[in-house]
């Protein structure tokens, strides 16, 4: 099948589960195979990984990791790296497309600080909790010293406009190549692609949730043609302003979940509670079983 056809299909099957306007699949219908640029790094080999239910998340620092970035975007070709929480490992043991991607990316860090204390049960403890918003600021930052540019691909207008405005002025030197809201349908996908293209950007910042951001990055990053895009979530809304993110001292004990739990209950409950005993019933069967193989 040539390239054009499974670009094709990639975009047919891009499922949604954020705001962003994409139509789910069909009723039956199963997932085309992902378009790839190049042959998969599942991870970095100089990244040692830690197998946590199934998914690969590498043991490093969050200076580790920034490092691993540079290498990567440094050596040429599209590159990307994603973030999992407990949700997310959940969901990608119960979705075989999500797995794949997250398999396939060159980097996996823990977001969430469940997966840090999965790790630890598992007698193989990370060393550290890398969070997307984090990475993601200090992504632009390290943009800002080298002169690469950036895009910003998510959220509502008034989010990432106001995203733009705080890091611009917080890195006087970042340069933005552009920046798009996340509301557009499946058949404009590739006109936003190639407005990345032509914005000639660097580094992709796509903020959709989970698995939407991660289902456009593998569809879209080769024909975006930036060097490395990562997934991170809400954090327009935070960088913002638009949302308040949990006290540093929630952050430093891992409670930020709860955080979010108290403000947003009524959507939030059965992720944390439901997804959080899930992801505890995984870990216990890999510490009796044995891991499973990524």
């Amino acid at each position: 099948m040539s390239k054009a056809a499974e670009e094709q299909r990639c975009r047919g099957a891009e499922e949604i589960e954020s705001s962003i306007a994409f139509a789910p699949l069909p009723p039956g219908t199963s997932a085309p195979p992902l378009y790839r640029s190049s042959v998969p790094l599942p991870i970095c080999p100089s990244a040692p990984a830690v197998n946590v239910a199934g998914v690969p998340v590498a043991n490093l620092t969050e200076d580790e990791a920034l490092a691993l970035v540079d290498k990567l975007i440094t050596q040429g070709g599209s590159h990307y790296v994603a973030v999992v929480n407990a949700a997310k490992i959940v969901a990608a043991n119960r979705d075989e497309r999500l797995k794949q991607i997250l398999l396939d990316a060159d980097l996996v860090t823990a977001d969430g600080m469940s997966v840090v204390w999965a790790s630890r049960v598992l007698g193989q403890p990370l060393k550290q909790r890398v969070t997307g918003i984090d990475l993601f600021q200090r992504l632009v930052e390290h943009a800002a010293r080298r002169g690469l540019s950036v895009y910003f691909l998510g959220a509502r207008e008034e989010s990432v406009r106001g995203t733009v405005a705080r890091l611009t002025a917080r890195n006087p030197d970042l340069r933005v190549a552009g920046y798009r809201n996340g509301y557009f349908t499946p058949s404009e996908s590739d006109a936003v692609a190639d407005a990345i293209k032509q914005s000639s950007a660097d580094l992709l910042f796509v903020a959709m949730g989970s698995p939407a951001q991660e289902n456009w990055i593998a569809c879209n990053l080769a024909r975006a043609g930036v060097r490395f895009a990562l997934g991170v979530g809400g954090s327009f809304d935070h960088v913002s302003g638009l949302a308040r993110r949990a006290p540093k001292w929630m952050q430093r004990l891992g409670l930020e979940w709860l955080h979010r739990l108290i403000r947003e209950p009524t959507r939030l409950w059965r992720r944390y509670l439901v997804g959080n005993l899930a992801f505890m019933w995984l870990v216990a069967k890999q510490v009796v079983l044995g891991p499973r193989q990524p």
